[in-house]
């Protein structure tokens, strides 16, 4: 029985060794490394707005690998570092904003005056440059002062109550 592990625990084995470099910087070998730059350069893709399909057929291309491979490549890929999906709605904001200033970019290369438009407008709206938010009132701005003693262990809060008398427990 103990030498019936399944595969699932096999992947988390094997990747361990990867979390151990990254967050202790542990040694790992020559192959190890170059898996590693696939996990890496996977994970670069996805967070590019690649499909997971996309991502596999580029790996089959520059690695030629088979399909079955390439997908369990991405899917430990997923494991290591997260999924991309997950990503919270600003994360996702930023993403998409980066990319418009590539296409920005390629579109001022190539003097395409109503691309450059185009993702100035979607980049303004991203940022939401237009949106009339009123402003910051002075208490959100500089919220009051907390402040914490701690003393044996024991944390004391020294908070105003609405008297103005020290609330202290």
């Amino acid at each position: 029985m103990d030498n019936s592990i399944t595969k699932a625990a096999q992947a988390v084995d094997k990747l361990d060794k990867f979390r151990d470099h990254l967050l202790h910087r542990t040694e790992l070998k020559k192959s190890e490394v170059e898996t590693l730059e696939k996990y890496r350069k996977c994970f670069g893709w996805r967070c590019k707005l690649f499909s997971p399909q996309q991502v596999v057929n580029m790996l089959m291309q520059e690695y030629t690998l088979k399909y079955s491979q390439a997908y369990q490549l991405m899917a430990e890929s997923t494991r290591l570092y997260g999924k991309v999906e997950d990503i919270d709605r600003e994360g996702s904001r930023k993403i998409l904003i980066e990319s418009l200033y590539v296409a920005m970019s390629i579109a001022v290369k190539d003097k395409n005056a109503e691309a450059i438009i185009a993702a100035t407008r979607e980049i303004a709206k991203l940022s939401k440059v237009y949106d009339d938010q009123s402003p910051l009132s002075p208490d959100e701005m500089m919220p009051a002062r907390v402040v914490k003693y701690v003393q044996n262990n024991v944390t004391i809060n020294n908070l105003t109550t609405a008297e103005g008398q020290t609330d202290e427990q």
